[in-house]
């Protein structure tokens, strides 16, 4: 019978590209897992990777051999969720991703009520990006992540991988509470002509900001260019300039802000979660989705100190 571990050194090879990469992922060192993989071939009786100087790509048996691999690490993760071990109390480390400075104000409230009701599990935050996030799940670099996906509520989880929505928000056009559009009930894309932009240009959000200022004829005047929505919206208080962010997106007390929505945008910034496929049984990450939906339907003022 094949060993796990050597499967699983095999699928860390498959996606670090290198047996360096794998080593440093897996914490072995560049021996330990040339010994795995060449000790995994001799069971198999056939090769598994091609080698092109320091790069390994799969072969075709590799690739099928993988594929296997996934599967079986999901029975195997639904079965360790199953354990009476596991369903008794919540206890242990679970490492969460958060968009810090874009996540909706719900995502930290809830994490603080699991915290508070189950005392014996440790959270630990990190900080991730919207498109680093699942690769970070995958990797087993965090348990679950929690982030952000415009438009398409839904999109094709990556081998391993399992996630759905936790809820979503509209996006608004943000003002200082002072321009001559904080009065306003909304406004279209072609009144913001000739306004002051602070922009994402690296980020979803940024591209479909660009995009929808294009589509409404114009390209936009931009006087700061910044790596995070939170940032942006920062500096939309104080006067710098307008920026598009969601609805639910924090804002600092410092900043005077006022969002509106904008006529004929009726895009939608869904609240995603990811996990491995089959911890998504674990009653520590039910525990959080929990407490994330309870805290969802609070009403909108009981969140405006959080």
């Amino acid at each position: 019978m094949l060993d796990v571990r050597k499967l699983i050194t095999l699928r860390a090879i498959a996606a670090e590209g290198s047996i360096a990469a794998a080593g440093r992922v897996l914490r072995y060192t560049r021996s330990a897992v040339s010994q795995q993989l060449t000790a995994l071939e001799n069971e198999t009786g056939t090769a598994l990777v091609d080698r092109t100087g320091n790069h390994v790509t799969l072969t075709p048996a590799g690739r099928m051999l993988v594929e296997h691999v996934e599967r079986i690490l999901v029975e195997l993760r639904s079965a360790e969720a199953s354990l009476p071990s596991a369903v008794a109390g919540l206890t242990g480390l679970l490492r969460v991703g958060v968009p810090f400075h874009e996540g909706p104000r719900i995502m930290s409230r809830a994490l603080t009520e699991v915290r508070r009701r189950f005392a014996e599990m440790e959270i630990r935050l990190a900080a991730v990006t919207d498109e680093e996030g699942a690769d970070a799940v995958s990797r087993d670099q965090l348990d679950m992540v929690i982030v952000s996906r415009y438009g398409v509520a839904q999109a094709p989880a990556a081998p391993g991988l399992r996630e759905w929505v936790l809820g979503n928000d509209p996006l608004r056009l943000c003002v200082p509470a002072g321009h001559p559009l904080a009065n306003s009930r909304s406004c279209t894309m072609a009144q913001l002509r000739d306004e002051s932009w602070i922009v994402c240009p690296d980020s979803t959000l940024g591209r479909l900001t660009m995009s929808l200022c294009i589509t409404a004829g114009f390209q936009p005047k931009v006087t700061a260019t910044v790596n995070d929505i939170g940032t942006a919206i920062g500096l939309a208080g104080v006067g710098w300039g307008i920026t598009i962010a969601p609805e639910l997106t924090p804002v600092g007390t410092e900043a005077k802000l006022v969002r509106l929505p904008i006529d004929g945008v009726d895009t939608l910034r869904h609240n995603v979660v990811i996990v491995r496929d089959g911890e998504h049984l674990s009653p520590r990450i039910a525990a959080v989705i929990a407490a994330v939906r309870a805290v969802s339907a609070l009403p909108p003022e009981a969140g405006q100190g959080a």
